[in-house]
C-alpha cells in the first residue's frame, strides 16, 4: 500500500514539475523576436530606438507573443491582408509629415516624436497570429472605449483558455496545446495592448 501511495506522490509530484517547467517556458518564449515580415520593414526603420526596444524586447512585445499564441491554431491564413497592412504602415511610416523624427533638439522627448507604431512591430515581430490579434485591438479601440475593449479582451483570453483545456481531454494530446493553455495575460497588460493599438490612429 505504500508503495502505491508513493508512486501516487512521484506521479503528481511529475505532473506538477512539468507544468512549472512549461510555465517557465511560456515566460521564456514571450521575449523571443522572430523576424518581420519583408512588407513591415520599413515601419521598422522608421520607428524612433526607444519604441522599437519597446516592440522587440518590451511588455507590448511579450503580450503580442502570448496572445498569439494562445489563438494562433484557429487563426486563418492572411497573406494579403498582412502583405497590404505591412506595406502601407511602412509607406505611412517613412512620411516625414507624419512620422516627423525625434531630434537632440527634442530633448527627453525625442523617442516620442512621430507616429506611435509599436504594437504593429511588436506583432509583426512575434510569429503566428499576433497580427491577427493586432488587427483585432485595432478593431476594439475604434468601437469600444478602453475599459470596454480590455474587458473584451480579458473575456478573450478566459474563453480561449477554456476552449484550449476542454481540447486537452480530447483523444489526441499535443504539448503545444498545454503550453497555450497556461499562457497568461493579465488585465494590465491587456489594457496597454489596447492603448498601444488605439495609438496608432493611421
Amino acid at each position: 500500500m505504500a508503495s502505491i501511495g508513493k508512486f501516487a506522490f512521484s506521479l503528481a509530484n511529475g505532473v506538477q514539475e512539468t507544468t512549472v517547467a512549461l510555465a517557465n517556458l511560456n515566460l521564456d518564449f514571450a521575449v523571443v523576436r522572430l523576424e518581420a515580415p519583408a512588407e513591415f520593414r520599413g515601419l521598422g526603420d522608421a520607428l524612433s530606438k526607444k519604441r522599437k526596444i519597446e516592440a522587440e524586447e518590451g511588455s507590448v512585445h511579450a503580450t503580442a507573443r502570448r496572445l498569439g499564441a494562445l489563438f494562433a491554431d484557429d487563426m486563418p491564413d492572411i497573406p494579403e491582408l498582412t502583405r497590404a497592412y505591412g506595406l502601407r504602415a511602412s509607406e505611412i511610416a517613412s512620411d516625414n509629415s507624419v512620422n516627423p523624427t525625434g531630434q537632440i533638439t527634442d530633448g527627453p522627448l525625442a523617442g516620442h516624436i512621430g507616429a506611435d507604431g509599436t504594437s504593429i512591430w511588436a506583432a509583426a515581430t512575434s510569429g503566428r497570429g499576433a497580427l491577427h490579434m493586432h488587427l483585432l485591438a485595432c478593431l476594439l479601440a475604434r468601437m469600444w472605449s478602453a475599459s470596454e475593449a480590455t474587458a473584451i479582451w480579458s473575456e478573450f483570453v478566459s474563453a480561449r483558455k477554456a476552449i484550449l483545456r476542454e481540447r486537452l481531454n480530447g483523444t489526441e494530446f499535443q504539448t503545444s496545446l498545454l503550453t497555450a493553455s497556461l499562457i497568461d495575460v493579465t488585465r494590465d497588460r491587456l489594457a496597454e495592448w489596447d492603448a498601444s493599438a488605439r495609438s496608432v490612429g493611421w
